[in-house]
């Protein structure tokens, strides 16, 4: 054999052996899967299957730094992310790399802020902020046997205590609580009592409206120091109740919750002020001025600026301005001296007058921004045609007058309506056949525009003052000037109620505000 076909032969060997060689070399496949496929949150146990073919090693990447080399590992992620994981499959030299993203959801955390700041009052709406993080569904449970699945929401307790507010939020199976607790106290409404003309100054009587006790001297229990005026009117405005005080003229004002007076009063150009309402910044106060029954050009409405508690502004306005009410920018006043109401707008301070039968003392605003005022006759000023009135605002015109002989005189608190504003109740007062004063209050309904043939109450000597509150009807009782008073509360059918003691001469009440 010669040379040359050997060296065919052994050339023809080498390539059968290499190709074999090259038929034996695995083919390497990387592949892997993991549990469970989706829902993944932090701290769960997340399971890769490996189902890698030919491997004999393996690198595992989780994307978060951590590593492992067994063949089918478990990893438990602690933050929530998109995290993308490598898997090297090896075998000798030869590898296969295969990467899955595995995604971790957030937590559900549950999360909510209450405002404004407590305590609660019976009746306060409270406001519930939702913070919760990755919810889709939420359950509110108020703690009183109320519930809502609104994301936002509010609730109104109608009973003191202590509430324990729960917020579940959920998505899916993942839920997470939250729980606040929330305390609710009982509202106060407070009597105002003037005090006597011989020198007692106001006193204040605190009712609580869930249990009905009454607390005498409650100013002098909150603010360690007696009052030092004779209160002709108080006014909620603003988280602040106003009181306008005569002997001295002031006007000064306390917390509507607290009680608490924490800044001295107004005395600069306030004479003998009679009533307020509020209006944005400022409060209109009615003032006398001084001796306005011998004068009847001295009476002003003092334009007070709440932020820098000064009188701004005094507008002139003779014959003895009264009770007030703004309505559509305009303010009207009640003229105990002459036979109209004043209406002055609020942009030009410009006056005008509704003529009517007789002299006015009150207001009552209707939910249409009507006006209800009260007729009277009085000494100086007869009239057979007292009553109420009713004004519409935008064409200022007195458009009915119902008669109600012996309307009450008073500046204040003769004239309440009820929750819904369907009845009126009426102050009036008369002699009886041996002279003797006597008071009752009669009832107007609304929608027939009549009064009730039968009073609500009668013959109540002393009668002071009516007012409505949570569903019942309030008579304060002076039968002195000197000594204490009282207190009679009705349901709205007329049962009496309640009565208690209260200071000296009782005429008006004051909700929280």
């Amino acid at each position: 054999m010669n040379s040359k076909f050997r060296i065919l032969i052994y050339l023809a060997a080498l390539a059968f052996i290499f190709n074999a060689c090259q038929d034996d070399d695995p083919v390497v496949v990387a592949c892997f899967d993991y549990t469970p496929e989706q829902g993944i949150k932090i701290g769960d146990t997340v399971h890769f299957v490996n189902c890698s073919q030919e491997a004999l090693e393996f690198s595992w990447s989780f994307g978060d730094s951590e590593t492992s080399t067994e063949v089918s590992p478990s990893h438990v992620y602690t933050t929530p992310g998109t995290y993308t994981v490598t898997l090297l499959a090896m075998n000798g030299g030869i590898t296969e790399t295969v990467t899955m993203e595995v995604n971790v959801a957030k937590e559900v955390v549950a999360c909510f802020e209450v405002s404004p700041e407590g305590p609660f009052s019976v009746g306060d709406t409270v406001y519930f902020t939702n913070c919760s993080e990755e919810a889709t569904d939420y359950t509110w449970n108020f703690g009183d046997n109320t519930t809502s699945t609104e994301a936002e929401t509010y609730h109104i307790y109608t009973e003191p205590g202590d509430f324990d507010v729960t917020l579940t939020a959920t998505k899916g199976d993942d839920e997470n609580i939250a729980t606040q607790s929330i305390s609710v106290v009982s509202t106060k409404s407070y009597i105002i009592n003037y005090g006597s003309y011989s020198g007692g100054k106001s006193t204040i009587t605190a009712y609580d409206d869930f249990t009905g006790e009454e607390e005498n001297n409650f100013y002098k229990t909150v603010n360690n120091l007696d009052m030092v005026s004779n209160v002709q009117y108080a006014y909620n405005y603003n988280s602040k109740t106003y009181m306008l005080g005569n002997n001295a003229d002031q006007i000064f004002w306390v917390d509507s919750k607290t009680f608490e007076q924490n800044q001295n009063p107004i005395t600069e150009e306030i004479v003998k002020p009679r009533y307020c309402v509020g209006d944005g910044n400022y409060l209109y106060v009615s003032c006398w001025g001084g001796d306005i029954w011998s004068d009847e050009n001295l009476s002003y409405i003092a334009k007070v600026n709440l932020d820098t508690k000064s009188v701004e502004k005094k507008i002139a306005l003779p014959g003895g301005p009264e009770g007030l009410a703004i309505a559509n920018n305009k303010l009207y006043a009640a003229l105990n001296y002459k036979d109209s109401v004043a209406v002055i707008d609020l942009n030009s301070e410009g006056i005008s007058y509704i003529e009517t039968p007789a002299v006015t003392s009150y207001f009552v605003k209707d939910n249409s921004d009507n006006l209800y005022v009260t007729l009277v006759s009085t000494y100086s000023d007869f009239s057979s045609e007292d009553g109420i009135g009713y004004i519409n605002t935008s064409t200022d015109q007195l458009e009915a007058n119902y008669i109600l002989n012996g309307v009450s005189t008073s500046y204040a608190s003769v004239l309440a309506p009820n929750d819904d504003f369907t009845k009126l109740y009426v102050m009036t007062s008369a002699y009886d056949e041996n002279y003797n004063l006597s008071g009752a209050i009669a009832v107007f309904d609304v929608a027939s525009e009549a009064f009730e043939t039968e009073k609500f109450v009668e013959g109540v000597s002393g009668l002071n003052g009516v007012a409505f509150n949570d569903d019942k009807v309030f008579a304060f009782i002076s039968e002195s000037a000197t000594s204490k008073g009282k207190a009679k509360i009705y349901s709205e059918n007329g049962a009496k109620i309640d009565e208690f003691e209260t200071g000296i001469a009782p005429f008006m009440l004051l909700t929280e505000n």
